[in-house]
């Protein structure tokens, strides 16, 4: 009995945990991350947005992202200069086991591209899909009042 209860713990926890978001959901840097793909939902709990910050610079976009984060709920997961990403994980939401986010910049001539990446938990939940859509313009709205100081 003890062993058909194990068995049984065994799997359901594998399929909690299997739709989980992970790191390697997203792009390993910013030159493995498509600037101008489609932004809004594009897919089941991954989200996109983009932007251009003129008169920045790489240092002002990476300290951003990384602010921006930790005000929005972020744990900080991984801040890399030369790959030019910085990601993050919030955790457990209400509708939510976790969410991760990437963000990824890039000099143009115009300015610094970024854009922001995040996924949720791709199962179904006690609502369905609901990841928040708003993460990316959280996020994006706090780079911006960072490097508009």
């Amino acid at each position: 009995m003890l062993k058909r209860i194990s068995k049984v713990f065994l799997i359901a926890a594998t399929v909690a945990l299997s739709g989980c978001a992970s790191q390697s959901m997203l792009p390993s840097s910013s030159s493995d991350a498509d600037f101008s793909a489609p932004e809004g939902k594009v897919g089941w709990s991954s989200y996109r947005e983009t932007a251009l910050f003129r008169n920045a610079s790489e240092e002002q976009v990476y300290d951003a992202a990384k602010l921006a984060l930790g005000e929005t709920g972020f744990a900080l997961r991984s801040a890399d200069r030369s790959a030019r990403r910085v990601t993050g994980e919030h955790g457990i939401t209400l509708h939510d086991w976790n969410v991760i986010a990437g963000i990824y910049y890039t000099p143009t001539p115009a300015g610094i591209r970024v854009l922001v990446q995040v996924e949720g938990s791709k199962d179904t939940g006690f609502s369905g899909d609901v990841t928040g859509d708003g993460w990316t313009g959280k996020i994006m709205s706090r780079m911006r009042q960072h490097i508009g100081r």
